[in-house]
């Protein structure tokens, strides 16, 4: 999944294009997160990991179902975004 497919997933969920970005950000590092849903974060070799912006200007890093901390490609963690709005 790239970016567009991610929008017009989001858009099938009911979001307009601007709600669907406002969720996400790329950061380029981890000193740039932000106050957005979901920062996806470059772990490096095409890693990512999915940090959450939580109360009190906090983040949490994303876990799976199976305790395991998120770490995937750009493509998962769209999926993994898309998934988690639509449930």
């Amino acid at each position: 999944m790239n970016h567009e497919r991610y929008i017009r997933r989001m858009a099938e969920l009911g979001y307009a294009r601007e709600g669907a970005e406002e969720l996400i950000k790329l950061p380029k590092d981890r000193a740039s997160w932000a106050l957005r849903t979901f920062n996806f974060v470059p772990a490096g070799d095409g890693l990512y990991e999915i940090w959450l912006s939580g109360d009190r200007d906090d983040f949490f890093r994303v876990s799976g179902a199976d305790g395991e901390k998120f770490l995937g490609t750009l493509s998962e963690a769209y999926e993994w975004g898309v998934e988690d709005r639509s449930s």
